[in-house]
């Protein structure tokens, strides 16, 4: 880098600071509409859905900054990646993209890296929750965190209170002692009332993200990282216990798939969790906080409720895995600085809480959080569950999936022992996996 490059990199860094103080809230110049703030067009990719109230959002802050303009386009998360891949690759990308953790290893050549030295470490711990620490790297931050969508337990009310059960349970072992009473059985012996969804991949929602869950309230980070690269650990034993973390998860989330087991409440004939769900025949039901409006659009005579998903016991591990979305600045971007300026407005102060509200999705910034609605029940355990959650670096989501179908179907259809299939797994993950 030559020293004209070197400075023009410097001036870039200088003004996006400035520009993160300002739109937080840390300093305040002048009234909202000056000059002082990102200038020149911004256009920002992502897959959320374009309401009436993000727009609101976005119209909002571009009123309020006559020398801006901000614009979203949403896309098909079916063709997101692949169209972000060819609009960078004959320079049409946008200036900044919504990222997901599976996202970064794919797309690290592609995202400007903030440094340190312009964005410090404890700057962004200090400003978002421990579990957007995936976004950070040995010299810097892939992204700014915007919200979270976390992993919760719906239930039904009614169910649950024809058999006398006053609230749900908060412990995976508590399932044991209620399968009793919330599985119910035809003459025929098929399943006509389930008391939760567990024990198989394919006909599960989430299935993914529930075992992820288990995992990561072991403490196993699935993928750690090093400083330079990412390394899978899902074989991991670190306390040196008798049986593996994953081994003693897979054991008890095959349970569940299992006729002969007094846990037996799922297998492959039955519908989608989620239908299941909402016909009314699923007492508990693990799901994203997003999912809340289709479950209440498809069956608004449903009567359920949502609380934090259940823990392991005797563990000092309170999690649940949440899907956490970040601001990613496009590093060839042709307006980089106002580019930076408006990643720092998004991710925090007051236009964050109003993206969330339009989202209807709990911050990932902790200040934010903070404040929990009070007025909202729904809202109320999405933003207890942002706080405890986590994810993990996951190189790539679709093809880790299929890792994960393939494992719990190995174990279950006895193919290989629970062992080898662990070992399996890790041996694709790192396949997969990014040096």
């Amino acid at each position: 880098m030559n020293n004209f490059q070197t400075i023009l990199v410097a001036v870039f860094l200088a003004f996006f600071v400035f520009a993160v103080l300002i739109f937080s809230g840390i300093l305040k110049i002048g009234n909202s509409s000056s000059s002082n703030g990102p200038v020149g067009k911004v256009v920002i990719w992502g897959t959320f859905d374009y309401t009436p109230e993000l727009s609101k959002v976005f119209e909002d802050i571009n009123t309020n900054n006559r020398n801006l303009n901000i614009s979203y386009v949403k896309k098909d998360s079916a063709t997101y990646e692949q169209s972000l891949i060819e609009s960078f690759a004959s320079g049409t990308g946008p200036d900044l993209f919504i990222i997901t953790p599976d996202m970064v290893q794919k797309f690290n050549k592609f995202i400007y890296k903030i440094p340190f030295t312009s964005y410090p470490e404890k700057t962004f711990r200090d400003s978002f929750i421990d579990g957007a620490d995936v976004y950070l790297s040995s010299d810097g931050s892939w992204g700014f965190p915007i919200t979270v969508d976390p992993m919760v337990m719906y239930y039904n009310k009614d169910l649950l209170s024809n058999e006398g059960i006053v609230s749900p349970p908060k412990y995976w072992d508590e399932l044991f002692n209620l399968s009793s009473k919330l599985n119910k059985r035809k003459s025929d012996g098929s399943i006509q009332q389930s008391m939760i969804s567990l024990g198989r991949y394919d006909n599960i929602n989430n299935s993914k993200s529930i075992l992820a869950t288990l995992l990561l309230q072991s403490g196993n980070p699935i993928v750690s990282y090093d400083g330079t690269n990412y390394i899978p650990v899902l074989d991991e034993n670190t306390a040196s216990l008798p049986i593996s973390p994953i081994k003693q998860i897979l054991n008890f989330f095959v349970e569940f798939s299992n006729p002969s087991d007094n846990a037996y409440s799922w297998n492959r004939s039955l519908p989608n969790s989620i239908d299941m769900f909402t016909s009314g025949k699923l007492a508990m039901y693990l799901g994203q906080a997003s999912e809340l409006f289709k479950i209440q659009s498809t069956n608004p005579n449903l009567s359920f409720d949502v609380t934090q998903i259940l823990q392991t016991r005797g563990t000092n591990n309170i999690r649940t895995y949440g899907n956490i979305y970040a601001l990613a600045v496009n590093k060839k971007s042709p307006n980089i600085t106002a580019a930076f300026g408006v990643a720092g407005m998004l991710s925090s102060g007051d236009n964050a809480k109003n993206i969330n509200i339009a989202l209807s999705l709990p911050p990932a910034s902790k200040s934010l959080l903070a404040s929990k609605p009070t007025n909202n029940p729904y809202l109320y355990t999405f933003f207890d569950s942002a706080i405890i959650s986590r994810t993990w670096a996951d190189p790539d989501s679709k093809l880790s999936d299929a890792i994960f179908a393939e494992l719990i179907q190995n174990v279950i259809s006895n193919k290989l022992s629970v062992d080898d299939a662990i070992s399996k797994a890790q041996g694709q993950l790192e396949s997969i996996t990014t040096k």
